[in-house]
């Protein structure tokens, strides 16, 4: 279920600073904000003395207090963009928090970086991956697994939070215990929060599965508060995946009937920004992440089948992945690869033959190096929209 209420934010209480934050005069994130010159190394050496001095006198630093949220963090060489992630956190009007940065094993400062922070502020907990499986997927799980409170915020490591986030979206699940997750707006920036003026998932009403099986994401990532205990039913993320994790993920809870909300409040922002490495790129552009849609397309099949139930616009939602995955496989110059991903479409009694043949012949026209590709990527956009291939079928001026 979804829709839009208004949320009023209830204060929640703010615990006491944990002893070893007040080991320097400000925390590493207000210094910073403001320009000063305190440096993390520097407060960390002083929050390292004051173990010291505990530990030389018997006395065990006193443990925090459970959180009220627990924010997880997957990671790999992104230090720079990390330590901005991280900062957005510590600025949270809600103290309560824990922050989990989990390690996919990085090359460059990450370690370090975060270690120090850490000594400075015992909210932020540094692990490394643990298993043989590398990638987000697997470092979520594990930090999951390493939570300490029951409400779970995903935050890639170069997203960043408004201040008041987490406190609002800890304040709409308590006030609501039937909500399994909560989802947010989310504002694109490139470098500074705004830049763009953009929101990624501006839409709170409609139909989400539809929307997610159209890849039109009316969510992302860090736009959800979710409770433990519904991502453990679901049995978290699938390490299996080289990509499609969240979209898979979004899926699986949307055809289980979990009760949600969507709030109109921007509280986070999602970095845009071209990296060849990203798995947002790889998705459309590697060889590998393409051959692997096959098997995600079959399951999201299954899900719906033995879930919600087939209709004639999840049929035609399906189809759309496909043809969009086909389109991917063209524009890197594999045609061959692109007909045989839109044949397997039909194979599967999801397209008409209608609708496979007159997609085969634009797929076949829009050929790399062909004259008559501009008109007929125009003409293609538009048989989309007119054939239900996009949640939003309205034909735009330019393709």
């Amino acid at each position: 279920m979804n829709g839009c209420l208004p949320s009023a934010v209830a204060v929640l209480a703010r615990p006491k600073p944990h002893p070893l934050l007040l080991a320097s005069a400000e925390p590493p994130a207000a210094a910073i904000n403001r320009g000063s010159n305190v440096q993390p190394e520097r407060t960390a050496a002083a929050a390292l003395v004051e173990l010291d001095r505990l530990h030389a006198n018997g006395i065990q630093p006193p443990m925090l207090p459970a959180p009220v949220v627990s924010v997880i963090t997957p990671t790999k060489n992104r230090s720079a963009l990390l330590r901005e992630t991280i900062h957005s956190v510590q600025a949270q009007t809600l103290q309560a928090w824990e922050h989990i940065i989990v390690d996919d094993r990085s090359s460059d400062a990450t370690g370090s970086d975060v270690a120090a922070l850490a000594q400075v502020d015992p909210r932020i907990r540094y692990l490394s991956r643990s298993g043989s499986t590398a990638g987000a997927n697997a470092c979520r799980n594990q930090g999951l697994a390493a939570a300490r409170s029951d409400l779970i915020v995903f935050l890639d490591s170069d997203d960043l939070l408004d201040p008041g986030c987490l406190e609002r979206r800890a304040s709409v699940m308590q006030r609501n215990a039937d909500l399994g997750f909560a989802v947010f707006l989310v504002n694109a920036f490139v470098q500074k929060r705004g830049d763009l003026g953009c929101k990624v998932n501006t839409d709170v009403l409609g139909d989400d599965l539809l929307r997610f099986l159209c890849f039109e994401h009316p969510w992302l990532i860090n736009s959800l508060i979710w409770r433990r205990s519904v991502l453990q039913q679901l049995g978290g993320w699938d390490e299996s995946l080289l990509s499609w994790q969240d979209i898979d993920l979004h899926v699986r809870a949307l055809v289980s009937g979990i009760r949600y909300w969507r709030y109109p409040e921007i509280d986070a922002h999602a970095r845009w920004q071209y990296e060849p490495t990203k798995v947002s790129i790889e998705q459309r552009t590697s060889p590998q992440h393409l051959q692997a849609t096959s098997a995600i397309f079959d399951r999201f099949e299954r899900l719906i089948q033995t879930g919600p139930g087939m209709t004639w616009t999840r049929q035609r939602a399906l189809c759309s992945l496909y043809f969009f995955v086909a389109e991917c496989w063209l524009q890197q110059g594999h045609r061959q690869q692109a007909i045989a991903c839109w044949r397997r479409c039909r194979r599967r009694r999801l397209a008409t033959a209608s609708l496979y043949r007159v997609g085969s012949l634009l797929l076949w026209l829009q050929t790399p190096g062909s004259p008559l590709r501009p008109v007929t990527a125009r003409l293609c956009h538009r048989w989309k929209g007119w054939v239900r291939l996009r949640n939003e079928p309205q034909l735009v001026d330019s393709a």
